[in-house]
């Protein structure tokens, strides 16, 4: 698989990943990649259109296995074992990468109201 193809395929699934899930959570109070962030002095990203709330980065990291074999079509997937030691002899002439991927993705997750009562140990100051 050329590199193009690799990455024109791993971007469109990260796409397509955080569209299905913000429409399966949608009415939760999470939201995936909100726009409208503002980062204070600590580098804290807060979503300024929905009271200043926290939000957070997800970090991902995959590995993504690419392999092409002799008159077939490539193909990638996700590497969800532990490698291990030994090996299986195999006849077919493949050719086999394993890359990894890191991303972060923002998350404002689910809030709830804060309790009656419920008072702060210190006063904090968002700038």
């Amino acid at each position: 698989m050329e590199l193009k193809e690799f990455i024109k395929t791993t971007l469109t699934q990260i796409s397509q990943g955080i569209i299905e899930a913000q429409e399966e959570i949608d009415g939760s109070d999470m939201i995936i990649n909100p726009a409208g962030l503002a980062t204070n002095a600590g580098g804290d990203k807060y979503l300024r259109t929905d009271g200043w709330r926290y939000v957070q980065n997800i970090e991902i990291n995959v590995g993504v296995t690419a392999i092409e074999k002799e008159g077939e079509k490539a193909g990638i997937g996700i590497v969800t074992g532990i490698l291990s030691g030994g090996a299986q002899a195999s006849s077919d002439n493949s050719n086999q990468t394993v890359s990894t991927i890191k991303f972060d993705i923002p998350v404002a997750l689910p809030s709830s109201p804060t309790p009656k009562g419920h008072k702060a140990n210190r006063p904090v100051s968002i700038r």
